[in-house]
């Protein structure tokens, strides 16, 4: 797994596009750290990353190139698209041999005595602003697991956890689960769920469980829906948890052949969990896809 310099040496492209790509939705790094906010890549999205050049060389904008990702667009479409394409490309060309036969006009217009005020003005366009040219745990038992949609209601941070704010607000919660009414079990798992990182380094996360219903919740409190996923699960102590996600993300996905799929990532605490007991094993959960 390179960092975003790494990467964009690779790729001889700059760190500014990489960005610009990820905020547009183009090409999301394979990993944001969480704790220090570095954007990760593997070395197979260069493939990913040629692609959306080679269509841009093609002339396709930024949002057509989001389409023909997303829409997993098919060769026969693909084909229609490039026709399209030519067409606006030889309509192109035969605007500019106009204006060239045109100017060539004004020229000998101009050397045969004409007077400046009977030469019509003509300017070249303005041409779009461009982009610029753009230790791992021991093996572990992961599991594929469909996990249906659920709600869980707990108390939420939003922010870099810098001073360690996730972990003190988890002693601030764990007296209080019998403030939530509605458990979907007594109590017997807890989960910390994650959201994206932002451009800033910052996030929200949710300590909480799930809830049959958000209702009578105290006013410091509140509930996140988490919609059905598939779930590579990671099992791993409260000390590893960096060290796992890491490993997700540079090592097990791409040897597995999976992305990241979108929607939170968590963490689930069950039944057995100990905090006190540093050999404890909980669980990572992270969407995935092929």
């Amino acid at each position: 797994m390179l960092k975003i310099g790494e990467f964009a040496k690779k790729a001889r492209v700059s760190v500014k596009t990489l960005r610009y790509y990820d905020e547009c939705g183009l090409l999301k790094p394979a990993w944001k750290d969480r704790f220090s906010g570095y954007r990760h890549y593997h070395l197979n999205q260069l493939e990913d990353l040629n692609r959306i050049l080679a269509l841009k060389e093609l002339g396709f904008s930024l949002d057509q190139i989001r389409t023909i990702q997303e829409e997993e667009v098919s060769i026969s479409q693909l084909r229609t698209m490039l026709h399209l394409k030519q067409g606006e490309l030889t309509a192109e060309i035969e605007a500019r041999n106009e204006r060239l036969a045109l100017i060539e006009a004004r020229l000998k217009q101009l050397d045969a005595g004409a007077d400046l005020s009977e030469i019509t003005s003509v300017q070249e366009p303005t041409k779009p602003d461009e982009i610029e040219p753009i230790k791992e745990p021991d093996k572990m038992n992961v599991e594929i697991k469909t996990v249906p949609a659920f709600t869980a209601a707990g108390m939420k941070y939003h922010g870099k956890n810098e001073n360690q704010e996730i972990a003190a607000m988890w002693q601030k919660i764990n007296p209080r689960w019998n403030e939530i009414k509605h458990p979907a079990k007594p109590y017997e798992a807890a989960y910390g769920i994650c959201g994206e990182m932002e451009e800033d380094g910052s996030f929200s996360y949710l300590a909480g469980v799930a809830v049959e219903k958000v209702e009578d919740l105290p006013a410091d409190l509140e509930s996140w829906d988490v919609p059905e996923q598939n779930y590579a699960v990671f099992p791993c102590t409260l000390s590893e948890i960096h060290q796992t996600y890491e490993y997700a993300h540079g090592t097990w996905m791409p040897e597995n052949n999976y992305k990241r799929a979108d929607g939170p990532d968590y963490e689930y605490y069950d039944e057995h969990f100990n905090p006190a007991d540093p050999k404890s094993v909980l669980y990572i959960y992270i969407p995935v896809k092929k």
